[in-house]
């Protein structure tokens, strides 16, 4: 299904993003790239949602990934300490599938013109766990705009 060497990234949903790129750097020295806002269509719960969403990327595999909050939505929420794990997948229909049929139930996964997975997915366990699912294409189109970001990296 997915293998923990797969771990592309732990990811923290934070208030203020610049802050929290900050403190990443000044604590732990880990150098988060913030992009500009994106708009995201997803379905939560079964329902469609269009937000206006804005993240952070360290260097790695695995990379921090830090996600701005975002008023009113039951998924990009702050939680005390790691908000979920986001794991490279092959196959993102079995992988989802599998995890599902295993008891963590599907909680939130992108869409595409309004119907198709658009490569990730999140679940959530009986234990309260988020596990994120990534297709391979979308984990390298992360990790490459982490690379050619024009966006200034971590302020000191």
């Amino acid at each position: 299904m997915y293998d923990l060497g797969e771990l592309h990234h732990v990811g923290i949903v934070v208030d203020d993003i610049d802050d929290a790129a900050q403190s990443m750097y000044r604590i732990y020295g880990i150098d988060v790239t913030v992009f500009d806002e994106s708009f995201y269509t997803c379905m939560i719960d079964g329902i469609e949602h269009h937000t206006v969403q804005r993240l952070g990327l360290s260097d790695g595999p695995p990379h921090v990934e830090l996600l701005r909050t975002v008023p009113g939505s039951p998924v990009w929420a702050p939680v005390p300490g790691i908000h979920h794990l986001g794991f490279v997948v092959d196959d993102l229909a079995v992988a989802s599938a599998e995890l599902e049929r295993r008891g963590a139930e599907l909680w939130m996964a992108g869409v595409k013109d309004g119907r198709a997975p658009n490569g990730c997915v999140y679940h959530r366990d009986p234990l309260g766990q988020v596990i994120e699912l990534l297709d391979r294409a979308v984990a390298d189109r992360l990790t490459a705009r982490r690379t050619s970001a024009t966006t200034p990296t971590t302020p000191r």
